[in-house]
């Protein structure tokens, strides 16, 4: 105990004052001795000077009194500051409110840097105040002489002054007399402490319109707080969010380690020495190789055309720069000049500061001039993983200048189109029409095929390592002069290289550090993170190195190996190009089969390090066999010893814990590997399921947290990665629970995944989902490429479906199950969901063109003929045999009748087979597809069977992505949940989903509506234990859902009320024509009397139900009895309250 005494704070209201010259302590009995030693012996009073009186904290009607203290640990008193002692409204509390700063010294937080209030560019008198001084300013104070890069600064300095007043007079005089009346009313009781009646006469005017100043606070934030949340917390799960994030937590640092002593750093101006040491570190050049450089160049091969030089250069117009203001993201912090998208558009948009603005953007273009506060930024710091003290844990985002943003935006527009037609197709990071999940995709099938053929052909099986690079801080130690060497000999235009470099380079730093600034950092190297121009520029810069890789004759590369021994192969197949690398930006993969593989690869990497300035962090490295299995010929242990021992990376293999990652993806090689994410997939949904469950929305609030908060992580993982179903009907399970949590009788799950316009709740069905994704490759893969995919991905996926199944094409085992080889096919293999979202479509019965009889000809045997039932003569169709047999090894084409014709017993490879399939079709026990027979010669075409592909009436590859979900919801009961509401147009449940309305209110309409919502009768037909009766326990007559709201003459009395007060039509209620309004969004009979009461019809009917609902069964939870006047009552203050939210978003 006596440890933390020092540090130990006592507060709260201790019900006995402990001033001793106050008459309430030295006339109370039973003083607390023993209590009031041990606190003046080990604690300080934070709120009360020595040897003056107490304030008061406490006044009930004439008596005041000290009873609220804070006692303070000598070890923290000294950090004690700044006491308050404020009044509170009496119909709040009887206590003041007394406040104490206390300075930790380990979490200091600064002001950080200034901020100019974005909801002030919609405020109607700064826009005028602001245009009407810069117009002044302009005019009257602008020195003409100067460049148009200070002229512009000059502005943007202006605009910082009247935004800083403006704000600083706006809404300030209620805080302002509130503080006034504060210390009026101290005073008062300081000097007539002791005069009782002279504080009576004295208080009340001063308390009194203090509390109505407060009340008036409270009353806007109140009706502000909760016209954001009835707005949003239905149709914003970002808003959501927002209100859960702890984002202090994530930006306050309390200890950083120094990078030079490693010394711990616990107050602020160490940890700005520390961030100020590395960063000056980190972002000052190195001396690069000159000889490495040049190779490096070498390595280019492909340049910018002279149209695409002259498209780069060309000026900025300035309805470009307009719009680049204007399409702005809404959540973006401001550089160093604190101006936002939003206010900068105010100045764009300025006929003043049209020409200057105009002109400082061509400048910039022409001849690399730029506004000084285009190169001062600041940088703040957000945690990775690891150890939060070390700096090296952090990514460093550059706050840059709105206007500078704006400028890069419009060059990257340009540079990217380019880039696009120069960079390697290996790279998929942040290039038009590149996708990460290919990459993903690519290894999918790369790993599956070696681990196939190390299994199936393991005597011509050669194994190989995939080596997963990761480079450290990639983006901060980009060479300048690296950087401008790769850009012109790109043949990038010098005057744009220069503009680059000068923007980049040599510019000053500060590092935000719990809202405190460090000194200026020159950035002597480094491309910011932050900026929309930085991440093409690494992609070209890392270039060079790709292309050392591609081009190297010395790494050979994967290739798809055989899955089959030569003898069992059918058809014939060549493989395609090897791939050698695949790289995401800066995460980068590359593929090896021996060590001296590894050395060349390790060499290219020093000549890049040496000519760049990069680094690879070996000890995050990762390196794996593409089977997953143990290395077991030498040159595969080889690698992983030199992996091991000489490069000290990790070794991860089949053998090993957990799971690893590529690009947000999961790998494993066993099922204990799976398990582990599996598990950490199951306990994330359920946290998040947890956090978002306490908050108080509706079912299609809740829908629309699942689909954007909880479900999104999932589908980068499942377009790419098969899970176990029974992890997909887990993670279902989960999500059903979280949006039915606390209603009964529950809806049916299904349909929670029809579209909100048709009656559902829009809930993503994953099953449906993964099925749908799988279509950016279906269609590739069926349509053909198209430059879809990058042409190695769909090389790799074609030629793996062809090798893996043998097949004379990739079509077949898409189109035909039959097609599919079975022996190779095992576990959750990559095309799985590929063919689950092809095999519930099924063909169409008309067929507008039929296939050529060469694509009839390569059919399997099965798919010839209409589905049929298995009997004991057709067992012999279900053989491994039959499966494997296409339609040419038991048929031959008569062209003279336009028809397959049996082959001779001495052509087919199995006779048997062909006598018993010859006996089936005379006895029709088995008949061919309609697609067979009057065919036409012709090369192999797959469209015919493609065009004919259906689900529900729907043709599939016609279809637009955003329908493909609800098509692809396989699911035989899909009409549940739009069997009551099938009347109801789109337009009507759109109507119902747009109107703002208490969330248990929506809740009980659309139960309703679904014949779902709780009563006695549902209760009794459900034989409920608790359900006695199906009789209303306040009439006695059967209550079913329009009973319980409507039908029951207390309830009826209520909607007769309501109606009279608040309509001018109709003025009485019928129970009929009111359930059936609900039942059917039928409201445009009914007319608001009062125009001044700003409410909807939704209002007036939501709000009753929901009154009616809530106080009935408060008869059963808090034993309360149904009261007709007092619900009328409620339903009147509820609209009154709606109304005056409505009005404050006017």
């Amino acid at each position: 105990m006596p440890n933390i005494l020092p540090s130990l704070l006592i507060a709260g209201d201790m019900n006995y004052c402990f001033d001793n010259a106050s008459y309430h302590h030295s006339h109370r009995a039973g003083k607390p001795k023993q209590f009031m030693e041990f606190l003046n012996t080990h604690f300080s009073d934070c709120l009360n000077p020595r040897n003056e009186p107490h304030a008061y904290t406490f006044k009930r009607g004439s008596t005041m009194s000290t009873l609220d203290y804070m006692f303070a640990g000598q070890g923290i008193a000294s950090k004690m500051s700044d006491a308050t002692n404020s009044f509170l409204r009496p119909e709040w509390t009887d206590h003041a409110l007394v406040t104490k700063t206390y300075t930790t010294g380990l979490t200091n937080c600064g002001k950080g840097i200034w901020r100019a209030n974005p909801h002030l560019a919609k405020n109607p008198r700064y826009r005028q105040k602001l245009a009407d001084e810069i117009e002044r300013f302009v005019a009257t104070k602008l020195d003409y002489n100067l460049s148009a890069q200070d002229k512009w600064d000059l502005i943007k300095r202006k605009t910082k002054q009247v935004t800083i007043n403006f704000a600083r007079h706006h809404d300030t005089w209620r805080k302002a007399r509130i503080k006034a009346l504060q210390s009026e009313r101290n005073n008062l009781l300081r000097c007539y402490r002791n005069d009782i009646e002279c504080l009576k006469l004295l208080l009340p005017d001063v308390e009194g319109e203090l509390s109505k100043l407060q009340q008036e606070i409270v009353e806007i934030q109140m009706l502000k707080a909760g016209r954001r949340w009835l707005e949003q917390s239905e149709k914003s799960p970002g808003y959501i969010k927002h209100t859960i994030d702890q984002r202090v937590d994530q930006r306050t640092i309390a200890m950083l380690k120094h990078p030079s002593t490693g010394e711990a750093c616990l107050d602020t101006e160490t940890k700005l020495n520390a961030a100020e040491s590395f960063y000056q570190d980190l972002y000052t050049e190195e001396p690069i190789d000159m000889d490495c450089l040049n190779t490096m160049l070498g390595h280019i091969d492909r340049t910018v055309s002279p149209e695409d030089a002259t498209m780069i250069m060309e000026p900025i117009d300035y309805d470009d720069i307009l719009d680049g203001a204007r399409r702005t993201p809404k959540q973006s912090s401001p550089g160093l000049d604190g101006i936002g998208y939003e206010i900068l558009y105010l100045l764009v948009s300025h006929p003043s500061c049209r020409d200057i603005i105009h002109q400082v953007f061509n400048d910039a273009v022409r001849s690399a001039k730029f506004p000084k506060s285009w190169q001062a930024s600041c940088i703040i710091i957000l945690h990775k993983k690891g150890d939060k003290s070390d700096l090296a844990n952090y990514r460093p985002i550059t706050l840059i200048a709105a206007d500078c943003k704006v400028f890069t935006r419009i060059m990257n527009s340009r540079v990217v189109q380019v880039a696009n037609r120069i960079i390697t197709p290996y790279q998929c990071g942040f290039l038009p029409g590149r996708y990460i999940g290919d990459h993903g995709m690519s290894l999918q099938v790369i790993m599956d095929n070696a681990q196939s053929a190390s299994w199936r052909n393991p005597s011509n099986f050669t194994a190989y390592a995939g080596i997963m690079l990761d480079n450290a801080k990639a983006y901060d130690r980009v060479h300048p002069k690296y950087l401008s060497q790769v850009l012109l000999k790109f043949g990038f235009p010098e005057a744009f290289v220069t503009c680059i470099t000068n923007l980049f380079f040599d510019n000053s730093i500060y590092v935000n550090v719990n809202g405190f600034l460090t000194g200026a950092i020159s950035q002597r190297r480094g491309i910011r993170q932050g900026d929309s121009i930085s991440p093409v520029l690494f992609n070209l810069a890392i270039e060079p190195f790709l292309l050392s890789i591609v081009n190297n004759v010395n790494l050979t590369g994967y290739s798809l190996q055989h899955v089959k021994l030569p003898h069992q192969i059918q058809n014939p197949w060549i493989s395609p190009a090897p791939i050698k690398v695949l790289a995401y930006a800066d995460d980068v993969l590359s593929f090896v089969k021996s060590q001296d593989e590894l050395v060349e690869l390790q060499d290219r990497l020093r000549v890049y390090n040496q000519a760049s300035n990069a680094k690879i962090n070996y000890s995050k490295s990762v390196a794996f066999p593409l089977h997953g299995g143990k290395m077991k010929d030498t040159d595969g242990q080889q690698v992983k010893r030199y992996v091991t021992t000489q490069l000290r990376m990790k070794w991860y293999d089949s053998h090993s814990t957990g799971y690893i990652k590529y690009l947000g993806h999961p790998l494993w090689f066993a099922n204990h590997q799976r398990d582990v994410f599996v598990s950490e997939l199951l306990g994330n949904i359920r946290v998040m399921t947890d956090i978002y469950g306490s908050r108080k929305v509706s079912l299609y609030g809740k829908a629309n947290i699942a689909n954007t908060l909880i479900l999104s992580k999932l589908w980068h993982v499942i377009r790419v990665v098969s899970l176990p179903q029974e992890v997909l009907k887990k993670i279902k399970s989960t999500i059903y629970q979280f949006v039915m949590s606390g209603l009964f009788p529950p809806l049916k799950a299904n349909s929670f995944f029809l579209p909100r316009d048709q009656g559902g709740l829009g809930l993503i069905d994953i099953g449906a989902q993964q099925k749908s994704l799988q279509f950016r490759y279906l269609r590739v893969l069926l349509l053909g490429n198209h430059g879809r995919l990058p042409g190695f991905t769909y090389q790799l996926l074609t030629h793996a479906l062809r090798l893996t199944n043998d097949v004379a094409h990739h079509a077949l085992p898409l189109l035909f199950p039959s097609a599919r080889y079975k022996n190779t096919l095992n576990g959750l293999h990559p095309f799985l969901s590929m063919f689950n979202a092809m095999d519930i479509c099924s063909l169409h019965r008309d067929w507008d063109r039929r296939p050529t009889i060469t694509t009839i000809m390569s059919l399997p045997l099965l798919a010839a003929f209409n589905p049929f039932a298995v009997t004991t003569d057709l067992e012999f169709m279900t053989k491994d045999s039959v499966r494997r047999s296409c339609i040419r090894d038991f048929f031959a084409y008569d062209l003279a009748q336009h028809s397959l014709q049996f082959r001779p017993r001495s052509e087919c490879p199995t006779p048997t087979t062909l006598n018993k399939v010859r006996r089936a079709l005379a006895n029709h026990q088995i008949s061919f597809q309609r697609f067979v027979n009057h065919n036409n010669a012709g090369e192999m075409d797959f469209l015919p069977f493609v065009e004919s592909m259906i689900y529900q009436q729907h043709p599939i590859f016609k279809l637009p992505n955003r329908e493909l979900r609800f098509v692809m919801l396989d699911m035989a009961n899909l009409d549940v949940g739009r069997h009551y509401s099938n009347q109801l147009s789109k337009q009507q449940w759109k109507a119902f989903y747009k109107n703002t309305m208490h969330y248990s209110a929506r809740n009980l309409w659309y139960r309703m509506i679904h014949k779902q919502s709780s009563n006695q009768l549902a209760m009794a037909q459900r034989n409920l234990k608790h359900a006695a009766s199906d009789r209303c326990t306040l009439c006695n007559e059967v209550e079913d859902a329009q009973h319980l709201l409507i039908s029951c003459v207390h309830k009826l009395d209520v909607w007769d009320s309501s109606f009279n007060e608040f309509l001018s039509y109709p003025k009485t209620a019928d129970p009929q024509l009111i359930y059936n309004s609900i039942m059917h969004f039928k409201l445009k009979h009914y007319y608001i009397y009062n125009y001044d009461l700003h409410i909807t019809i939704y209002d007036l009917f939501a709000t009753i139900m929901r009154t009616i609902w809530r106080h009935h069964y408060q008869q059963f939870y808090n034993l309360i009895p149904f009261n007709a006047i007092q619900v009328c009552r409620h339903i009147r203050t509820e609209l009154l309250r709606l109304s005056n939210l409505r009005q404050l978003s006017h």
